[in-house]
């Protein structure tokens, strides 16, 4: 539960709340005052924006041990429980739960004997049909806050996408054939260290979903001057929500209990720290991935994303070059330093009439 609002109605109800709400491995209810107006509301619909991007990584990560390296349902699932056990992905109260509930997935038979998984068909049409719009908002507001967030938009068209499996059927036959997922066909001691990497490539999709969300909520929040607990809304998080990852969520509460923390948490030394170590095993992952033709756009959008983020020589200097030449539109010039986005002062005649 995710409550914002006048600070008289929240004391009013948070009691209530608190006797219902999910509660975390120390017992302490994971309901908390997000902050005033619509914050609350908010709050939850970049949650469901961020979990797009989790759901996303562990689906891809589901079809690489399947596809990629013969695994059986079984196997995946053993898998997926010995990253809940130990390392980034561990948790308490069934760990980290799309993990948890991976497992789970793997397992499950029919009355029949059949893997369910198995005869599920790859349509997600929640966002389509009308009945979840969350994460659509959720990717809109991205883009109207000017945040970029790949792990979670790309982690939409590919629901987008697999919607339209008819349309797909199509484009197939206009192809004359599909880019199929091919076996990676990984000696035994390699597949335990691929399975090692791929852990690793998880938890820095995992957790760059939680910077990209906490991105675009800062972004409102100083828009809308909600005044958000950010040490409340992770304490939300701890249990009884889909992101319920504890490894994630106890860095971030020590994160913010600090005082004036720089909310781009991308400037924050441990979370860089975090995602530069897993930044090879993420690298290994996708460039396998691109060489069988495995799908893979969350973790190779959040492999893009560390790369651009992190570099001040962009191919955008050329854009820029681009945009001036047939629009006028102006640049600043390297001598003058960072600056801020705003339109440059500098404008080229690069062809003469």
């Amino acid at each position: 539960m995710c409550p914002g609002g006048e600070e008289r109605a929240l004391d009013i109800v948070t009691p209530l709340l608190q006797k219902v709400a999910a509660k975390d491995s120390q017992g302490n209810p994971c309901v908390a005052k997000a902050g005033t107006g619509g914050s609350g509301h908010y709050v939850k619909m970049i949650h469901n924006g961020i979990e797009h991007g989790m759901m996303s990584a562990l689906a891809e990560s589901w079809q690489i041990m399947k596809l990629g390296l013969g695994m059986t349902y079984e196997e995946v699932a053993n898998e997926y429980d010995r990253w809940n056990k130990d390392g980034e992905l561990y948790g308490v109260l069934r760990g980290t739960f799309l993990v948890s509930i991976g497992a789970d997935i793997c397992r499950q038979k029919d009355d029949q004997g059949r893997h369910v998984l198995s005869i599920v068909e790859d349509k997600v049409v929640q966002n389509v049909d009308g009945t979840e719009g969350t994460g659509i908002w959720s990717q809109l507001e991205a883009v109207r806050l000017h945040v970029p967030a790949p792990s979670l938009t790309t982690a939409h068209f590919i629901r987008l996408a697999s919607a339209f499996r008819a349309d797909r059927k199509q484009v197939k036959d206009a192809f004359g054939g599909q880019f199929p997922v091919r076996e990676w066909g990984e000696a035994e001691g390699d597949k335990k260290s691929i399975l090692e990497s791929l852990r690793r490539a998880i938890y820095a999709t995992f957790l760059a979903s939680f910077v990209e969300g906490i991105n675009i909520i800062d972004q409102a929040d100083q828009e809308n001057q909600w005044n958000i607990d950010y040490s409340a809304v992770v304490q939300i998080w701890r249990n009884g929500c889909i992101i319920k990852a504890d490894y994630i969520t106890d860095m971030l509460a020590d994160i913010f209990k600090q005082p004036m923390v720089d909310l781009d948490l991308l400037h924050n030394k441990r979370v860089a720290r975090e995602l530069k170590q897993a930044f090879p095993a993420l690298k290994e992952i996708v460039m396998k991935g691109v060489e069988h033709d495995a799908i893979i756009p969350s973790l190779s959008a959040t492999l893009e994303f560390l790369k651009y983020s992190t570099n001040t020589i962009l191919p955008t200097q050329f854009y820029e070059a681009q945009l001036d030449y047939f629009g006028k539109h102006m640049f600043d010039l390297k001598s003058e330093g960072a600056g801020k986005p705003e339109t440059g002062k500098h404008h080229f005649e690069w062809k003469l009439a």
